[in-house]
Order: structure tokens, then C-alpha cells, then sequence
């Protein structure tokens, strides 16, 4: 080859590379780039309303050029504005559903999918679905509440578009036909009345400003319905039996109590005086305007229906009528969300006087002796200064007692004598009447078992309804009054006979008193008395002809409880009522074999209807002890599960615990076994703990988890601090499974305790003392204060289950000269009452008679002060017999304090009523 020709070929390839590396050169260099895909900005709106304006301002960015916008897969109504966004690329998207693309109306109801809105600029575009549920623009009301002779609060002012607000101080007047009935409900004619009205307004709402008018129906209605009789009447309408009967009960009367404007009412005006264009009224079947149009200009969002409640005489209940929106007359808006109704409840309170029943001193219940007269003292709230009051009185549905039967009503006539009546009469200007019960002699028929009768007063409705000028209730049962049959003292026995020693009530009233039979061997006896004092029966505890020791001073005397508790018989739960009386003796009691010095011997009784016409018969009997002495001081039965707890001290140890010194507190569970056909005792478990010193035990609850055993000892009982010289304790027993958690109460001095009980959750103790017990609150915690008095007197302290410090009450003479000693509390009408002894006056106008006398304290734990004041739950009471004493007390059904009394060397039973008034008098 030639030379020449490979240098040739050579430069000939090195341009051509040259060439390709400098168009490589010129491509990465270059510095403009490709358009970006348009792309739109922002979320539109997923919902509209019909007669709304729908609006949003799409924002985009992206393109070579200038953008173009279209819609597809639309509804009709909305639509791009011509005009571009001249802020920012972009467009405008608006449209008002029902009325723009066709006016279509309801139509555009409906939930569009996939609605896309597409960008382009000519080469690219972008695109971004969206989805539009189109909804009603709900109307609403809210619910009112008015009393008949005041007027609405005037609206606050709206945030919203508003109508103009109704001037709510126009007093108006109607005019309407009432019927007349004789006594037995019978229509004997008609009356035309006229009665003022006052004007209420109820709020009508829209959810979202309307670009068009909208106009709205409205009416009043109520479930009232005059022919939906009562079913005790067999007769047709028209009756008062109809028209006030129980399906009728609380529905207010459209024309009558409510009207959307009175007959004689002046046209409503707003509060600049103008009158109320938006508002326009129409009359229904029965003449009356009780239904309209409201109007809501465009943007109006807030509207008021002006409505007028009748403020009749008529002593009613809250009644309850409605408001409907029932149609849109024009525009578009749903009534509610789906579109068929809108109602709102309208209230409207009574404002006729209403009327208290009470006793003498206020009280609302009361115990009114068979074949005597109590008088009691009606009040009336309300003004009437022209025109009588009247109130017909009757007895509730489930009272025992009637009105006529029973007892009798008695009011006081203008000569000043008295006339039997239901009704009671309130002269113009009057508010306060006295009236009589009297309680008829022949009543009760006295069917032994039964328990005492009683009755609620209330206001007879049935008859008042649609009389006019009649107070109404101020409450469901205004008065509550117990009818005694029991007049005289049950007497029981003397110190030589039969000596009670304490009492329970049980099952239909009857009354459970336990004791011993001196002639019989000092015999433990439960005898069973009904409602007039007849011994039911009259059970022998220890057995025939077994002779006990007569129980001391130091030792404790038999003690008794009852229960009523469900059990399973069979598939069923039946109610089944026992007792269980305990003592301690340390003698021989037949089919018991004794333990050592004094043993407690428990038995348990259980109703049987088939013995003998309905007794109570034996359960089992249990004797327990230790080598020492015990002695039983409370017994008890749980009501869920059946088993016995007994309280008491020991100076033994019982098996598996240890002494303490001294006489030991205990409690003991026994739990009953099922062998077969029988049912014997069985100790479950014993838990001793005490002081080096003597403990006292003074009661006990079984209602808890745990039992809760209650005294006082001098010295640490359980380990627990000492804080005075004897104080009060408490420990919940855990069956010895570990040391109780001891809490000891009371002052740095002498706080004995006698009894106590368990009442909302809190301990409360009583015992006496030469101190002044009250309340302390020092940086919102409650401690106990005592100051030194100058005689003894009874207190009552109360703790909570951890020992903290809850309230306090001093039960003392009012000249702090006498003595009291306190030894029995029970549980009365949420309140405490306390039994025992004065040797001085302690009751206001008492006489000081020789020796010591029976006291009775009520303390009504709503007042923090002490019971010095005498009204019907906080007042003292005195026995008018020297050498007299109040040994035990029980609660009967909160109508009767039932009090174990010696009078000298007799022991009988006392009759005390809510207020402390003796209804068992010689």
C-alpha cells in the first residue's frame, strides 16, 4: 500500500471522531428542559346542598402554554366560570345544585362519582377526579321550655344571618270553650273562658345560607286524643274520664294551651317595633291559629317560629306539645336529613300554686293511732290575692289505708268547726291551712298478722283535671301517715316473771321479743306479738325443764335478730324469714355438751306456713366456747348467704388464737351444712383479738365482705395506738387468715362505747361521756373536738372504714346539770335515734321525777349541729314516769320506734311516732 494513502485514511478518522465528540459537547451543555405535565392544585368540596352555592378555585401549575380547563362526567349544575383565575393559573368551578344546568331541583340529589376535571396546553395535560354528594339543606328546630305566666328570654343575637328578633314582652289574650263536670266526671255544660298568653319562640335553623327564599310550614300538634278514655270508664266521650284521661296524661291541648297566636293577641312585632313579615299565621279545623308559613330570605340561616302558651287555672303537669315543619312551600331545603319531618318537643310548666302537705313541725310522715285525730298543716306556693284555691286530697294507689274507709279528712268551716271533706279550701290571699286526719275507730278489721295500715296523701289529679283554680302537687307523695293499732303499752312482764332483754321486728310487722322466765328455770324465751299486741306465739329456746343460771350485770343477756332472705326451693326463689337468738350460760342445756365455764348457746328459727297455720320452728342449736368464759354480745344472720355471726368477748382462747389478757373481743362465723334432710351447724372459723385490759364489745355488722366487729377497750387492742384512756375500735374479721388491721377512735379521754350500727358506708358509735363531741376542719380535714361538759352525757361518733374521722353529736341535758347514759341507737328515716337515761331534765318542758326516767334522742345527720332543736327529725323526748328506763330500740318500716321500756319493775313495749310523740299511753 501506498503511504499517502494510510496518512489519508488516518486524518480522515480522527475528524470524523472529532465531529461526534463535539456534538456530544454541544448536547451537554445545552440548558432549557422539557414542559412539566400540568398538574392541578387542591381538593374540592366532597359535599353540596341544594339551593347552595357550590364553589372552589382550582389552582394548577405545569404546561408549555397557556392552560385550558374542562369538566367531564359533570352534573349539570355546575360549570367553569369563562374567566380564567387572574391570581394564579387556574380555574373557577361553582354551580348551585337544584337551580343552575336546568333547575332541576331535587333532582341534583345525588352523589356524582368520578366528576374529572382535565387540563391541557396543547401537547400535555393533567387531569384529577373528584366526587360531589349533593345533600339537603336540613332545616332544624330546638326543643323550648316555658312556664305559662313568664315569657321566653329574649334570643341571644345570632352569629348567623338572622330574621328579625320577636319582641317577647307582648301579653296576649285567647278566648276558648272548657267543659263543666259534676263529681263524677259527667260533662254538664260548657264555659267560655278568656286567658292571657305569653309569647315563647322556638328556633328554626338552616344548615347553609340559601341563595333563594325559602318558605316553610309549620304547626303545632300534641298526642292528645279525647277520645282515649280511661278503661275504668265504660261509657263515650265527652267525659272528664276522656279528656283527662292516663293516655292524655302530660299532652298539652292545641287550641287551649298552646296557640301559635291568640284569638285576641295583638299582631307580633320584632323588638324595633316593625312587624314580623317572615311570620305569617293560619287557622286550623277548630278556628284557632295554630299554624303557619315562616319565611327565610336569601343568607337567612336563623329564623323564629313565635308561638303563645295559654297561662290558664288549671292545675296541670308539665305537659309536652310539638312543633312540626311540615313542608317547604319554596326553595330548596330538606326537612331534616331525609327530608320528611322536622319536630320539636315543647315544655310547658304549670304555673298554678302548688301545695305541701306537712305536720306541725314540718315533718312529711307520721303515725296517727287508730280512732284518734292529728292535725297537720297545708301550704300553698303562689300568689293569688283574687281569687279561692282549692286542693282535693286522696290516697296514692298502693296506701293500704282508704279515705272513707279508714280515716277521713277534716277541714276547719268558716264558723270554725269542722267538716269532713276531701277538699281544703284556700281563701284569696290565703296560703296556709290547717287540716285534720282523723283515723276511724272502727279501722282497721284487724286480721291479726296483718301489719299496720298506712296511706300516702297525694293530690286527687283525676278529679282536678280541667277544673279550674286548683293547686297542684308540689311533689308525688306529700304526706305519709302510718295508722297504729298497738294503743296501749305491751306489757311483757315484771322483774320477777319474765324479763325481756331485747327485741327485733320481722316479717308482717311482727315483733320479736327475747328474754328469761325466772319461775321457769330462767327459760330463754322469744315471744312473737303482731300490729295490736296479740302473742303469736311464745317459743321456748332452752328446753323443758332445763334450769339456767339468771343472767347478771356483768354477763350478757340473750340477744335476738331477724332476717328475711331468698332461697331456692325447687326451681323458685321464695322470701324465708328466720331469727336467731343467742345467750351465755355456764349451766346444762339439754343435747349440748358444755365447754368450760360460760359457753354461747345460738339457735335459729325459720317460718314454716305449714306448721300449725304459720310458725316458727327449729333450725339448729349450736353450742360454742372456749375453756374460759365467753359471752355473746351481738348475733346476726347474713341476709345473702345465710350464715351466723357472733360477737362477743372471751377471757379463754378459742382454737387456733391467742390471748390478749383480759376479756378478748371476738367474732365467730357459723355456716349452716345440708345433710341430707337436715341442716346442722358447722363453725367455720373464730377470730379473737384484744388489749392486755378487758375489751368491751358492743355490737357488730355482718353485711360486709368481712364481718365488722365494734367496742371500746382501755389499752392497744390488736397493736393499734392508744389515743386516750378508753378509747373506741373497730377491725373488720378476716376468719384469722391474718392479724385485722385494728382502727382505734375516739379522744385523749374516757369515750365508752355502748352500741352502733352501720349506716351509708360510715360507722357510727354511741357511748357517754363528760365531753362535748363535735366536728373540726383544719386544711379541708374533718377531726374529732372535745371540750370538758359538766355532767355525762351520750355521744355519737362516726368513722369510715379506714378509720378517718366523718362527724360527731353530743347528746346532752340543755342545762348540762343531769346525766344521760345512752345505751341503744337504731337507724330511723336515714336519721339516728338513741335511747337511755336521764336523772334531770332533757327533754324541753320535762318533769324531774324521781329516780332516773326513758329518753329518746332523734339526729338528723343533714344537720352538722347538735340535737338541741326540736323539729320533726331532730327532737328529745322524755318518759312522764319516774324510775323508768329505755333499754332496747327497732325500726318499724320508718313509721314506728319501737322501745324495750321498764316502767318501775314492769317491762312493757312503747310506741314512739317520726317526731317522738309516745302513742302508747295507759
Amino acid at each position: 500500500m501506498r503511504a499517502d494513502s494510510c496518512l489519508s485514511h488516518t486524518i480522515s478518522t480522527f475528524r470524523l471522531l472529532v465531529l461526534v465528540l463535539l456534538a456530544l459537547a454541544a448536547a451537554g451543555c445545552k440548558t432549557e428542559k422539557s414542559p412539566d405535565q400540568p398538574t392541578l392544585l387542591g381538593i374540592p368540596p366532597a359535599t353540596a346542598y341544594l339551593g347552595v352555592r357550590y364553589y372552589y378555585n382550582w389552582g394548577a401549575y405545569g404546561g408549555e402554554n397557556i392552560l385550558d380547563y374542562s369538566l367531564t362526567n359533570a352534573p349539570s349544575w355546575l360549570a367553569l366560570e369563562d374567566t380564567s383565575n387572574k391570581a394564579r393559573p387556574g380555574i373557577i368551578m361553582a354551580g348551585v345544585p337544584g337551580l343552575t344546568g336546568g333547575a332541576r331541583g331535587n333532582a341534583d340529589r345525588e352523589k356524582v362519582r368520578n366528576i374529572n376535571l382535565v387540563t391541557n396546553d396543547g401537547t400535555l395535560s393533567g387531569a384529577r377526579p373528584f366526587d360531589i354528594d349533593v345533600q339537603y339543606n336540613i332545616l332544624s328546630l330546638e326543643k323550648a321550655t316555658i312556664q305559662e305566666d313568664s315569657a321566653a328570654d329574649q334570643p341571644e343575637e345570632p352569629r348567623v344571618s338572622h330574621c328579625a328578633q320577636p319582641d317577647l314582652s307582648q301579653i296576649g289574650q285567647h278566648t276558648f270553650n272548657i267543659n263543666i263536670y259534676d263529681d263524677e266526671g259527667v260533662v254538664t255544660g260548657q264555659k267560655t273562658v278568656t286567658y292571657p298568653t305569653y309569647p315563647i319562640y322556638v328556633k328554626l335553623k338552616l344548615d347553609q345560607p340559601s341563595v333563594t327564599r325559602i318558605q316553610v310550614a309549620f304547626q303545632l300538634n300534641s298526642l292528645y286524643n279525647p277520645e282515649a278514655c280511661d278503661n275504668t270508664y265504660k261509657g263515650a266521650p265527652p267525659h272528664q274520664r276522656c279528656d283527662f284521661s292516663s293516655d292524655n296524661l302530660g299532652n298539652a291541648i292545641i287550641g287551649k294551651d298552646i296557640v301559635g297566636l291568640g284569638s285576641e293577641s295583638p299582631s307580633p312585632v320584632d323588638i324595633n317595633g316593625n312587624p314580623l313579615d317572615y311570620l305569617s299565621y293560619e287557622t286550623d279545623d277548630n278556628g284557632n291559629l295554630t299554624q303557619g308559613v315562616v319565611t327565610l330570605e336569601p343568607g337567612v340561616q336563623e329564623c323564629y317560629v313565635r308561638l303563645e302558651v295559654v297561662d290558664d287555672s288549671f292545675a296541670e303537669l308539665s305537659e309536652t306539645a310539638q312543633l312540626s315543619l311540615t313542608s317547604v312551600r319554596s326553595g330548596l331545603a330538606g326537612l331534616g336529613p331525609s327530608n320528611d319531618r322536622v319536630d320539636a318537643s315543647i315544655v310547658i310548666e304549670d304555673d298554678e300554686p302548688s301545695v305541701s302537705l306537712e305536720t306541725l313541725k314540718g315533718g312529711d310522715r307520721d303515725t296517727v293511732n287508730v280512732g284518734s285525730v292529728e292535725e297537720y298543716r297545708a301550704v300553698i306556693s303562689g300568689e293569688h290575692p283574687d281569687r279561692e284555691i282549692r286542693v282535693r286530697l286522696t290516697q296514692s294507689e298502693d296506701s293500704t289505708a282508704r279515705l272513707g274507709t279508714e280515716f277521713e279528712i277534716e277541714r276547719k268551716a268558716q264558723d270554725g268547726s269542722w267538716v269532713t271533706s276531701p277538699e281544703l279550701v284556700f281563701p284569696a290571699g290565703e296560703n296556709e291551712q290547717v287540716f285534720r286526719i282523723n283515723v276511724l275507730s272502727g279501722a282497721p278489721t284487724g286480721i291479726p298478722v296483718l301489719p299496720d295500715l298506712f296511706f300516702n296523701l297525694v293530690v286527687d289529679e283525676k278529679y282536678q283535671a280541667g277544673r279550674e283554680d286548683y293547686a297542684r302537687p308540689g311533689s308525688e307523695n306529700l304526706l305519709r301517715i302510718s295508722v297504729n293499732q298497738q294503743t296501749t303499752p305491751l306489757s311483757l312482764g315484771t322483774s320477777s316473771t319474765f324479763v325481756p332483754t331485747d327485741i327485733a321486728m320481722g316479717h308482717n310487722g311482727r315483733l320479736f321479743v327475747t328474754g328469761y322466765d325466772k319461775p321457769d328455770g330462767n327459760r330463754i324465751r322469744v315471744k312473737i306479738y303482731d300490729q295490736t299486741g296479740n302473742l303469736l306465739q311464745d317459743v321456748g329456746i332452752t328446753p323443758q325443764g332445763d334450769s339456767i343460771p339468771a343472767p347478771s350485770d356483768v354477763d350478757s343477756y340473750p340477744v335476738i335478730n331477724t332476717v328475711q332472705r331468698q332461697v331456692t326451693e325447687g326451681n323458685n326463689k321464695v322470701n324465708r324469714y328466720e331469727f336467731i337468738v343467742a345467750y351465755n350460760t355456764s349451766g346444762t342445756v339439754n343435747g349440748t355438751a358444755n365447754k368450760g365455764g360460760e359457753d354461747v348457746i345460738s339457735s335459729v328459727y325459720w317460718f314454716d306456713e305449714a306448721s300449725n297455720g304459720g310458725e316458727y320452728v327449729p333450725k339448729w342449736t349450736a353450742r360454742t366456747g372456749t375453756s374460759g368464759n365467753d359471752r355473746v354480745r351481738e348475733a346476726k344472720i347474713n341476709e345473702e348467704s345465710g350464715y351466723v355471726v357472733l360477737f362477743g368477748e372471751t377471757d379463754g382462747i378459742w382454737p387456733g388464737e391467742q390471748s390478749a389478757g383480759g376479756y378478748d373481743s371476738f367474732a365467730q362465723r357459723i355456716d349452716t351444712v345440708v345433710d341430707g334432710s337436715n341442716e346442722t351447724p358447722v363453725v367455720a372459723w373464730t377470730q379473737q383479738v384484744g388489749a392486755s385490759t378487758d375489751d368491751s364489745v358492743a355490737g357488730g355488722n355482718e353485711s360486709g365482705v368481712s364481718p365488722l366487729v365494734f367496742g371500746s377497750a382501755s389499752g392497744s387492742v390488736g397493736g393499734a395506738a392508744v389515743i386516750g384512756g378508753i378509747d373506741g375500735f373497730f377491725y373488720s374479721a378476716n376468719g384469722g387468715e391474718a392479724s385485722p388491721d385494728v382502727r382505734q377512735v375516739g379522744s385523749d379521754a374516757d369515750d365508752a362505747v355502748t352500741d352502733g350500727l352501720v349506716l351509708g358506708g360510715n360507722l357510727w358509735l354511741l357511748g357517754n361521756s363528760d365531753g362535748k363531741y363535735f366536728s373540726v376542719k383544719q386544711d379541708d380535714v374533718l377531726t374529732l373536738g372535745r371540750t370538758n361538759l359538766d355532767s355525762q352525757a351520750g355521744f355519737l361518733v362516726s368513722y369510715n372504714t379506714s378509720g378517718d374521722f366523718v362527724n360527731a353529736f353530743t347528746l346532752n341535758d340543755a342545762a348540762d346539770s343531769s346525766t344521760e347514759t345512752f345505751g341503744s341507737v337504731v337507724e330511723f328515716g336515714g336519721d339516728l335515734v338513741a335511747g337511755g337515761t336521764t336523772d334531770g331534765v332533757y327533754s324541753p318542758g320535762a318533769t324531774d321525777l324521781t329516780g332516773i326516767q326513758g329518753i329518746l334522742s332523734r339526729v338528723s345527720l343533714e344537720n352538722s349541729d347538735s340535737a338541741m332543736t326540736d323539729d320533726s327529725r331532730q327532737w328529745r323526748t322524755q318518759l312522764d314516769i319516774g324510775n323508768s328506763e329505755i333499754t332496747t330500740l327497732a325500726n318499724y318500716r320508718d313509721d314506728e320506734i319501737i322501745a324495750l321500756a321498764r316502767n318501775g319493775t314492769d317491762w312493757e313495749i312503747l310506741l314512739f311516732s317520726p317526731e317522738g310523740r309516745l302513742l302508747t299511753t295507759p
